[in-house]
């Protein structure tokens, strides 16, 4: 039986970053979701879904792919 990988709600800059796929620095500079505080500074952490939401808004829509003959015809 396979074990089940639990990706937590809440993660740390670094985890953020591997999350997103992108250095720390990256993360830093590209992203701009805002980390929840608790207590202090040092306990800043990002929820995976507002990553998850940011993620979306970058997507660009996929480019049509080619046309078929009939698609072809009927416009011309």
């Amino acid at each position: 039986m396979s074990r089940a990988q639990v990706i937590p709600r809440l993660m740390s800059k670094a985890e953020a970053a591997a999350y997103c796929g992108f250095s720390v620095a990256v993360f830093e500079r590209e992203v701009s979701v805002r980390p929840m505080a608790f207590g202090n500074k040092r306990l800043e952490r990002y929820d995976r879904v507002d990553l998850d939401n940011w993620i979306e808004t970058r997507k660009r829509p996929a480019k049509a792919g080619p046309k078929t003959m009939a698609e072809a015809i009927a416009e011309f």
